[in-house]
């Protein structure tokens, strides 16, 4: 018997301080390279990540609790619709910022996006062959 609480909590704790240590990281070499204009793409990948991740604890434990047999399918269900997203954010930044700054944009948020991929995918397949 799992406990989905423990699990969808556990995931959203070390998730959270997976962003934060990106997050720290990030600001560093933004000190260090002023001249980059990081500011803004670490918040905005900041805030991606952070959304996906407190949405994704709840809507995971809603689903384990509600319709246990659809989970695999919430697993890839929730890649695309990620991706489809990412693509979105960066198509309204590229609307706002202009195609000459989206360069530090696409780096901070592809480091953002591929470690929280890479994050999501370890943890949920240890959870599932555990089970």
């Amino acid at each position: 018997m799992i406990d989905e609480d423990k699990i969808a909590r556990r995931y959203a704790g070390i998730g959270l301080m997976l962003i934060i240590v990106l997050w720290l990281m990030s600001i560093l070499v933004a000190t260090l390279r002023p001249e980059w204009q990081l500011m803004s793409p670490i918040w905005v990948s900041t805030g991606f990540s952070l959304i996906f991740l407190l949405g994704f604890a709840v809507l995971w434990r809603w689903v384990v609790r509600k319709h246990k047999d659809s989970v695999t399918t919430l697993y890839s269900v929730v890649s695309g619709f990620r991706m489809l997203m990412a693509l979105f954010t960066l198509f309204i930044v590229f609307l706002v910022v202009g195609r000459a700054a989206m360069l530090p944009y696409v780096l901070v948020f592809m480091i953002f996006y591929l470690v929280m991929v890479a994050y999501h995918s370890i943890y949920f397949s240890r959870i599932t062959n555990r089970q």
